[in-house]
């Protein structure tokens, strides 16, 4: 998570063969800019699918029908759309999808993202799905850009304590 592990690089069994060259701090959430007006596409080659704890991908069909439809409805918006979006609680409102520092994740996701080495990565970006689904990854920097998907996490326990919104 220090500025001296920047230089690491997804292992090639992460990603297809051009991108296992792209150094992970590249990989991490690029400031606004340019890149923001383009739709987002996905990719699946960081899929954390071994992790079996608080959140796994060992899901139902009709949680995987729910995450599609996500996904579809989403790459549909530019990622300026993305991330404007608000919550709609009553109680509190905020950004739907955003990025969370991984210092805020809680220890059981800090780990485990240092046995995947991607524990370069400074921040993780969060999609909202539902009142308590939310589907974490990273956005490449690159165009266009690309949110690969790492974890599903149906109760909310990536991050509970300060992702209230």
């Amino acid at each position: 998570m220090g500025a001296g592990k920047n230089n690491k690089h997804v292992p090639s069994s992460a990603l297809p063969d051009a991108a296992a060259r792209i150094p992970l701090r590249l990989l991490g959430v690029a400031t606004p800019g340019e890149l923001e007006d383009q739709h987002p596409v996905w990719r699946l080659s960081l899929l954390d699918r071994e992790h079996v704890g608080s959140w796994s991908w060992g899901i139902d069909d009709s949680s995987l029908v729910k995450i599609v439809d996500f996904l579809t409805e989403m790459e549909r918006l530019t990622w300026r759309e993305v991330r404007a979006q608000m919550t709609s609680s009553k109680r509190r409102r905020g950004l739907k999808h955003k990025s969370i520092p991984i210092a805020h994740l809680c220890k059981e996701a800090q780990d485990r993202l240092q046995e995947l080495q991607f524990d370069d990565f400074e921040e993780l970006f969060r999609f909202r799905t539902g009142n308590m689904e939310r589907l974490w990854g990273v956005i490449s920097g690159d165009s266009p850009r690309v949110f690969y998907p790492i974890w599903w996490d149906a109760d909310h326990k990536v991050c509970p304590g300060m992702d209230q919104n």
